[in-house]
């Protein structure tokens, strides 16, 4: 992954709903979006991660017994240096992704439940 600029770049994560899903032949995305540009002529926000279906979640949406969820909606992304004191609350200081430290994670609910961490390319 390329280097992020701290104060430009938002990252978000969605849980677009079976009917989008169905839409645009797609499950749920996280997209980069700089704050700075203009979306409305056209420029389109960086995929940069794509959430398929997990074992427990494929079997789960064929099956309405099992309350058919069907999907792993991504239900959260956090950046951290690890800093357990007030110095590391969210806000008090800009990230600085994949250096001294800070660390990107993101969620997903249903399925199998998994915390992942996004690390750079090598």
């Amino acid at each position: 992954m390329r280097d992020i600029p701290c104060c430009n770049t938002v990252a978000v994560v969605e849980d677009a709903g079976d009917t989008l899903h169905t839409q645009r032949n797609a499950l749920d995305s996280g997209w980069l979006l700089d704050v700075t540009a203009d979306y409305s002529q056209g420029r389109q926000p960086v995929r940069f991660l794509a959430q398929g279906r997990d074992a427990s979640a494929t079997i789960d949406s064929s099956s309405s017994a099992l309350g058919n969820d069907g999907d792993n909606e991504i239900t959260g992304i956090h950046a951290s240096d690890g800093d357990p004191t007030p110095r590391g609350l969210l806000g008090t200081r800009p990230p600085s992704l994949f250096h001294d430290g800070w660390r990107l994670f993101y969620t997903k609910q249903h399925g199998d439940n998994v915390t992942f961490e996004i690390i750079p390319a090598q």
